[in-house]
């Protein structure tokens, strides 16, 4: 089985309320990317990602 294609798609839902958690609110939409991982058996993968607490353009720290 080999990957064949990967594709992301960012949603955005708009909050009608704060969404309050341990950090503290969501700003008035939840942003989420959504991973779809194609294979050449026609198996396709789903997986999410939230928004990234740290820059993009910066290292991890290790």
């Amino acid at each position: 089985m080999r990957i064949t294609d990967i594709v992301a798609t960012t949603v955005t839902v708009p909050l009608e309320a704060p969404l309050r958690h341990s950090n503290g609110a969501h700003w008035g939409r939840f942003v989420r990317t959504i991973v779809q991982v194609h294979t050449d058996e026609g198996i396709v993968g789903l997986g999410e990602m939230g928004v990234a607490a740290r820059a993009p353009n910066r290292p991890l720290r290790h």
